[in-house]
């Protein structure tokens, strides 16, 4: 966890950085640190995290590294930003594709900038070119307003240099045999998903579980609860909400500390714009599922800064719904896949600005290198199972890989909607419709500037509170969409 920010070119200066990671301070609260040369300059806020060394910059040599985000593929007696650096020095531009972990990252070194990006897009980052040509970049945009017109987001898998231009990377995962049967492959993924979490929680930052009572977040929570147990759990919803009820069932039959936060339409209508700053996003799926996210943040910063959640989950294992509704295998894999894809930018983006808007670093054992490359060798149909009578069960080969770790309403639990299961849908419309009069949402309306089409009277609000902080049409192009049929 960090916020990372950097400039080179002519107009580059300390103070211009030091700026910048001042709109970044939610990323990292606790220090900032930055460094110049001549036409270059660099920084990094960063969170104190209990037992947790120093770990987002090394700056010695000629050579500047910047980090936001773990790395689980060094020695226990190196951390992390220094295994970055000897990855570096080993590989050169190629580095990122030999680190394993949730990371975002910057290297200065002899005139050049390289910027890097995990393979999924677990952290973010931006660049962009000033009116002079000077390269700005920023882990959000909200630190590069004013400064570019036009902006970039780093993509997934993707490295960027001032000399040598974008270019993608294959990442070299750990070996995962492919698993030749179902029982096999319940198996294999059940192993896989505990070293998952054993390598996130041993470092000992790790204070908590965001708990909504889903399939996910429950297998999470159980697999953590063995490993470490006596970890609190944290749950937000609207009184009586699914989510609410369910993660209560779940924290008692795993015997936890369990802290709830009912919330009303008084929270939700304070939080919105926020989330909408936030998060960077005016997308109407994203948007409504950032604010429940920011509530618990908030709620679960009196006891921890460092949290564990279930993320990731629904796109590797067919959770999504609207996969049961595709004609057959073929088009729900290439639907899964796309979700995959473009999870950079929604799910992943709503959970990273949703945490770290409250200073709440997260880690997420379903996107561990070693997890999704199992996921991705196994069939669709172990995923979306067709039961005797023949309905289609999603994450099917996930529920039996745990069922004797949850509760049986846990285990047969369909996939709800994050807003749906928390119970705040019907109070973002009901808000959204005080915000946007009868009539106001005219055919006209629906077009931004951008060239997006808004789907809803909710949507519209959500546009038009984005462009009081991101005016320029460059930063509404980045926004992308959570629903590909949308």
């Amino acid at each position: 966890m960090a916020g990372i920010a950097g400039m080179l070119g002519a107009g580059a200066t300390q103070e211009a950085v030091d700026r910048m990671l001042d709109k970044l301070a939610h990323r990292g609260p606790d220090e900032q640190w930055s460094t110049s040369g001549q036409n270059w300059a660099m920084g990094v806020c960063t969170p104190a995290l209990a037992a947790t060394p120093a770990r987002s910059h090394v700056s010695k040599e000629g050579l500047v590294v910047l980090l936001d985000g773990e790395i689980y593929n060094g020695a226990q007696t190196t951390s992390e930003v220094e295994s970055m650096a000897a990855a570096y020095r080993q590989y050169g531009r190629t580095f990122a594709a030999h680190m394993h972990g949730a990371f975002a990252g910057a290297v200065y070194a002899r005139g050049e900038i390289i910027l890097v990006r995990d393979p999924i897009g677990i952290r973010p980052l931006y660049w962009g070119r000033a009116t002079d040509g000077t390269l700005v970049f920023a882990s959000e945009m909200k630190a590069m307003v004013g400064l570019v017109d036009e902006i970039h987001e780093m993509g997934p898998a993707t490295v960027f240099s001032t000399q040598a231009g974008v270019q993608g990377y294959l990442p070299i995962h750990p070996f995962v045999p492919v698993p030749d049967g179902m029982e096999a492959a319940r198996e294999a993924l059940r192993e896989a998903l505990f070293r998952a979490t054993e390598r996130r929680l041993r470092d000992g930052a790790v204070g908590g579980m965001l708990l909504s009572g889903g399939l996910d977040s429950s297998i999470i929570a159980a697999i953590a609860n063995q490993i470490k147990p006596g970890l609190p759990a944290f749950t937000v919803g609207v009184s009586g909400a699914p989510d609410v009820l369910n993660a209560r069932v779940m924290a008692e039959h795993l015997g936890i500390e369990h802290h709830v936060r009912e919330i009303g339409a008084d929270d939700i209508r304070a939080t919105i714009p926020k989330a909408v700053y936030t998060l960077e996003s005016f997308d109407e799926d994203c948007v409504s599922g950032a604010i429940i996210n920011l509530l618990a943040s908030e709620w679960a910063g009196g006891w921890t800064n460092c949290i564990l959640s279930g993320e990731g989950a629904d796109e590797l294992n067919g959770g999504y719904l609207l996969l049961k509704e595709l004609p057959d295998d073929e088009a729900r894999r290439r639907v899964m896949a796309r979700l995959l894809e473009i999870s950079y930018n929604t799910a992943l983006q709503r959970l990273d600005r949703a945490m770290l808007g409250h200073s709440m670093n997260y880690r997420t054992p379903f996107l561990d290198a070693e997890v999704v490359a199992l996921c991705l060798q196994l069939p669709v149909q172990w995923k979306i199972h067709t039961a005797a009578d023949g309905t289609l069960i999603e994450k099917w080969l996930l529920r039996e890989a745990f069922r004797d770790m949850l509760p049986e309403q846990i285990h047969r639990r369909e996939k709800h909607r994050f807003s749906g299961g928390s119970g705040t849908d019907h109070l973002i419309e009901s808000i959204s419709d005080e915000m946007i009069p009868p009539g106001e949402f005219t055919e006209s309306a629906r077009q931004t500037v951008g060239g997006y089409r808004l789907n809803s009277p909710k949507e519209l609000h959500y546009y038009r509170l984005f462009k009081e902080h991101f005016p320029a049409t460059g930063f509404e192009q980045l926004v992308g969409r959570w629903d590909p049929g949308k």
